[in-house]
């Protein structure tokens, strides 16, 4: 390492605290990870979830529950460590930069490396085996019904000059929950709505016809982050 060009007694907290603040940022991004997959093992959504091995146990008290308790470890684990943050901030302080008040609190940065490494570690042992429910998603997906449409219905609307179409779609929507009927059969039968019904391309009535074609470039934009990361990590 060179010789600091601006301290004499301590090193400058700076280039630690950019360092740690990294590591900090991506452990939040491994909780985050774990929160999402955590609800989406909740029973009432069920899309995805960890596997289990034979015999495993999920509840200590619900026989028949599956705890997703790789990612409940993890969201656990940043909630421990991300506070030690703060002391790391504080430690950026130091009298005429001179004194050592770092001396026992920087010690402990090196567990927060090493939890970072078991949390991630445990991840990708979890995330390989994950399964997941294409029938229930497909399930999940029709309880909205048609409804999904308001949100092509007002962009497309207003791409073809109506002044309110975000209101018009809003409407439309709000009208087919309560009388419990189809949002594409409301759109079609509002005369004030023909004519841009009308001026829509076979493209864009297509939409209408599997919702599930909504999806814009989410299919490419998900090919293209596996992709970067599978460079960068050389997989």
């Amino acid at each position: 390492m060179n010789a600091s060009i601006s301290s004499t007694q301590i090193a400058e907290p700076e280039p630690l605290t950019d360092f740690m603040h990294a590591v900090i940022s991506t452990f939040g991004v491994l909780a985050d990870f774990s929160d999402d997959m955590r609800h989406l093992q909740r029973s009432e959504i069920a899309e995805v979830g960890e596997s289990f091995g034979k015999g495993q146990v999920g509840s200590s008290t619900m026989p028949h529950k599956r705890n997703p308790i790789n990612f409940e470890n993890v969201k656990s684990f940043y909630k421990a460590f991300m506070p030690r943050m703060i002391s790391v901030y504080l430690d950026q302080l130091s009298e005429h930069q001179r004194d050592l008040t770092n001396s026992a609190s920087a010690r402990f940065l090196p567990e927060t490396l090493a939890a970072l490494y078991v949390s991630a570690n445990r991840l990708d042992k979890a995330s390989q085996k994950m399964v997941v429910d294409a029938d229930k998603m497909k399930q999940n997906f029709g309880q909205s019904q048609d409804l999904l449409l308001a949100e092509p219905v007002y962009l497309l609307l207003a791409s073809h000059g109506h002044s309110n179409a975000h209101e018009a779609s809003r409407a439309i929507a709000q009208e087919a929950r309560e009388k419990n009927v189809s949002f594409k059969r409301l759109l079609q039968e509002k005369e004030e709505l023909k004519h841009y019904w009308n001026r829509l391309t076979p493209a864009q009535q297509a939409v209408f016809e599997n919702p599930a074609n909504y999806t814009g470039i989410a299919a490419k934009k998900t090919e293209q982050v596996c992709r970067i990361w599978k460079e960068k990590l050389q997989l």
